[in-house]
């Protein structure tokens, strides 16, 4: 047999080397708000920020920075810095391109289902997250009436050996950065956007329409957790993002006449949301889902209560679940209904009991549909204790914030028909003919307060810059 290069480990093919960079320059773009510089949920709360730049946006390296400074109430950030955004529009020439509603709970999911360890120590320091944290349970030492050192030794060394060899689960928590009242910091939170953030990370091509962002805040209770009625305000919102200029003017002149044959497009990977309110009584829960889109990824649906976003001290991001009451089975089966067919086709079973626990299921669906384009799974930081508590949990003053007694548990299903990268259109039709889809939730025990249930249609939009640089989106 012959031996060629083929034959050869990497280590020892010399030839085998990156293509040279074509000439260009980068650098990093500064866009600020240009209807003003301080902005409240009560005042003026919608940021509006134009981007325009000479060259190629790496939108995938984009990054929004602001100082956020509270009054009133101690806090702590409900998740992620996101949670202070309610809702993100980007527009061109007027018309709407994108748009994200209920953005906060969206970017709280994105943020505990497409994490690994790596990011949680980056967005720790950058956007004040919720870290990996262990509650630490202290065993009471106490005496009826004898205080003999004889009474002493013994309440303390049943103690001790309550808790000696015990092992305290890591958990991502859902209390972020604290901050007292009065004071401020400064935040870095990339957003969770089909165009910005695109399936194949394309830059934004050269000579694209100008932009306008526009964040929509959060109201105070929505974004922050608090014992008090904590309030807030931000300063100087800023978007920056890498412009690469390409230097060859041969280069360029081939990207314009493709552009000026037959434009540009590309996709990327967005959210609908819907809410309903779930009735109180046992029974089956029928939700429609008035979606219409060409190429549905996946749902998932986050179970709270209906006041969670006017209530101080309750995560309004950070929260939901299977069940209000802690190891009480509420929800225990559900599923998709498009078209007529169920999906999954057999129902998903829940129980958040010890005996007889079952949320395998659930959360499999969940992390095949918030998986990003071309990959099975998300990178999940959600372990089986967040899956099994009470979403109605509150908040308690620092230090006890009650960040880890709070789930995490979505009711979802993944509709992708393959994963690829090198594909498109790989979802679910619901734009294919009038009938809702739906969600059945079966509730055994009636539920303990009014809830509402939030579903985000994960959906494949595609963007195309026309010749004369216009933007427009299909979903």
């Amino acid at each position: 047999m012959s031996i060629t290069n083929e034959n050869l480990p990497k280590s020892m093919r010399y030839g085998l080397h990156g293509a040279t960079a074509v000439q260009a320059s980068t650098t990093l773009a500064r866009f600020s708000s240009v209807n003003g510089t301080t902005f409240t949920p009560t005042g003026s709360n919608e940021i509006r920020i134009r981007i325009s730049a000479n060259g190629f946006m790496q939108t995938e390296k984009h990054y929004m920075h602001f100082q956020l400074t509270t009054a009133t109430a101690d806090a702590v950030i409900d998740t992620s810095a996101g949670c202070v955004f309610d809702r993100m529009t980007i527009e061109a020439n007027g018309s709407i391109v994108e748009q994200i509603s209920n953005y906060g709970l969206y970017h709280a999911i994105r943020e505990n289902y497409n994490n690994d360890v790596n990011d949680i120590y980056k967005k720790l320091t950058e956007s004040g997250c919720g870290g990996l944290a262990v509650k630490n349970d202290v065993t009471a030492i106490g005496l009826a009436a004898a205080d003999t050192a004889a009474a002493v030794k013994t309440v303390t060394d049943a103690a001790h050996a309550a808790n000696n060899g015990k092992l305290f689960p890591a958990e991502k928590s859902a209390a972020g950065e604290f901050i007292t009242a009065g004071h401020s910091k400064h935040f870095v939170v990339q957003l969770e956007s089909g165009l910005l953030k695109n399936s194949l990370k394309k830059a934004l091509p050269d000579s694209l329409t100008e932009l306008e962002l526009v964040l929509r805040l959060a109201p105070n209770a929505q974004a922050l957790a608090s014992a008090g009625a904590a309030t807030y305000q931000i300063d100087n919102p800023t978007l920056y993002c890498p412009v690469m200029k390409i230097l060859n003017g041969d280069v360029m002149a081939s990207y314009r006449s493709v552009v000026a044959q037959e434009g540009v497009m590309w996709s990327g990977v967005t959210a609908k949301s819907y809410i309903n309110a779930v009735p109180l009584a046992a029974g089956t829960k029928t939700l429609q889902i008035n979606d219409r889109s060409i190429s549905c990824l996946g749902m998932v649906t986050a179970l709270r209560v209906a006041t969670a976003d006017s209530t101080n001290a309750i995560y309004s991001n950070g929260s939901f679940g299977y069940t209000d009451v802690d190891s009480t089975d509420k929800i225990t089966e559900f599923h998709y209904i498009l078209n007529g067919e169920n999906f999954p086709a057999s129902n998903i079973k829940l129980s958040v009991a010890e005996n007889g626990l079952n949320v395998g299921r659930a959360v499999e669906e969940t992390l095949k549909a918030l998986a990003k384009h071309g990959e099975d799974y998300s990178k999940s930081t959600i372990c089986k204790n967040q899956c099994v508590k009470q979403f109605d949990a509150t908040y308690a003053a620092s230090p006890a914030t009650n960040g880890l007694d709070v789930p995490r548990g979505l009711f979802s299903v993944d509709l992708k028909k393959m994963s690829d990268d090198g594909l498109r259109m790989v979802g679910y039709n619901s734009a294919q003919n009038s009938s809702p889809s739906v969600l059945e939730l079966d509730c055994t025990v009636a539920l303990a307060a009014a809830c509402t249930a939030s579903t985000f249609c994960i959906v494949e939009s595609f963007y195309q810059m026309s010749p004369n640089g216009d933007l427009s989106s299909a979903m």
